[in-house]
């Protein structure tokens, strides 16, 4: 809204310079049916802002005979409130970092428009005991016994922003549910809680919160299959009980279980845990399939377990595939099954055309699997100076 008045007010300020500048006020010739008006630009621009400044005044008053919040203002709410959100979690922030002062100026900034007005009064007096000015705390305190405030809220809400501050999850989200069950579902709480969700690995719940977590802006569809996959992938990893893994795969939802990278994890978990007949149709199910191979083919070049019918579904691609994921997934298949010279053949191949830590690292387990740990270490030496570089 700021914005909009100074390049509304920029406009106005040219509109009447340049006339002037130019020695020529111009004429402004409006003709209505049989009305004619004609006047300079300057008493045009005047009248305008006139009408303008009465059309502002009756909706102001029209808002506040039928109780509309702010009036005129109310069309700009939300947008005030977000703004006025975003100068209280400042505040939040200076008065954790000791910057009480600050804190005071940011609170107070926000307390208009605020979702949570409590909060910002609750941290304008915090701010002034620990910055000494009592004066505001004083004035602080006499907006808090105010009726319409409701101070145990927003006690609450600054705990928890200091519990995670603090990164301590759990005390964080206990908050945040309690709160929710407040039915004061504001932006505020609703941050408390994705960000304790995320922290704690809850896929279930931040699932069961989709929609609400996009329309508060916390996520869109690029970052929550991203976020989803990421934790399910890492939980994949560290699963040792094969049923437990199976049900996992019925009761994720299709559109994160269906995911390349989720597939794989589990094609290659099913293989480490003995199950290789269905690890492969899943694993030869996305390398017939799927338009994007490349990305297939890298994650496999990175498995630390594997299949020869794998390597004979990477030979028949051979004549239509070449690629350097290509021959990484194919070196990798031969070192899972302890075939180390073919293995380092083509990693050869590798670190002389794309060196990359991967490749180093692969061929460093080749010479240590043959016992020549000498050049193996050399081999993981450059696999961390590349990691360093990148």
């Amino acid at each position: 809204m700021i914005k909009f008045i100074t390049i509304l007010v920029l406009i106005v300020v040219l509109l009447f310079l340049a006339p002037m500048l130019s020695g020529n006020q111009g004429l402004l010739h409006i003709e209505i049916a049989s009305y004619v008006i004609e006047t300079s630009v300057a008493a045009g621009i005047v009248m305008l802002l006139v009408f303008m400044l009465l059309c502002y005044l009756a909706l102001g008053i029209l808002g506040w005979v039928f109780g509309v919040k702010g009036g005129l203002l109310s069309w700009f709410n939300e947008s005030r409130t977000r703004s006025a959100d975003r100068k209280l979690l400042r505040a939040l922030r200076s008065y954790l970092v000791g910057d009480f002062r600050q804190a005071q100026d940011w609170a107070e900034k926000s307390l208009k428009w605020s979702s949570v007005p409590e909060f910002s009064r609750l941290l304008a007096i915090a701010g002034g005991y620990q910055s000494g000015d009592m004066e505001r705390v004083i004035r602080g305190h006499d907006l808090v016994n105010n009726k319409n405030v409701d101070d145990a809220f927003a006690v609450c809400l600054f705990k928890a922003q200091t519990f995670i501050s603090k990164k301590e999850w759990n005390s964080a989200l206990r908050i945040a549910e309690a709160l929710r069950n407040t039915n004061k579902n504001n932006h505020l709480v609703n941050r408390v809680y994705f960000d304790a969700l995320v922290a704690l690995n809850k896929h279930a719940e931040i699932e069961e919160n989709r929609d609400l977590f996009t329309k508060e802006g916390f996520l869109n569809n690029s970052n929550y299959y991203n976020l989803i996959s990421g934790r399910i992938i890492k939980e994949i990893k560290y699963l040792n009980d094969i049923r437990i893994l199976r049900q996992m795969m019925k009761d994720l939802p299709r559109d994160i279980s269906a995911r390349e990278e989720v597939v794989l994890a589990f094609a290659e978990r099913l293989f480490e845990l003995g199950d290789s007949e269905r690890a492969f149709k899943m694993t030869e199910s996305l390398i017939r399939g799927t338009e994007n191979r490349e990305t297939v083919l890298a994650d496999i070049a990175s498995w630390r377990t594997g299949d020869r019918r794998i390597l004979e579904l990477l030979d028949e691609l051979g004549g239509e595939e070449r690629s350097f994921n290509y021959l990484a997934a194919r070196a990798n298949m031969h070192l899972v099954m302890n075939e180390t010279e073919k293995a380092r053949e083509l990693y050869d191949v590798l670190v002389r055309e794309a060196p990359r830590p991967l490749y180093y690292i692969k061929l460093g387990e080749c010479f240590q699997k043959t016992g020549r740990t000498e050049q193996a270490a050399a081999f993981y030496q450059e696999a961390a100076k590349l990691t360093y570089l990148v």
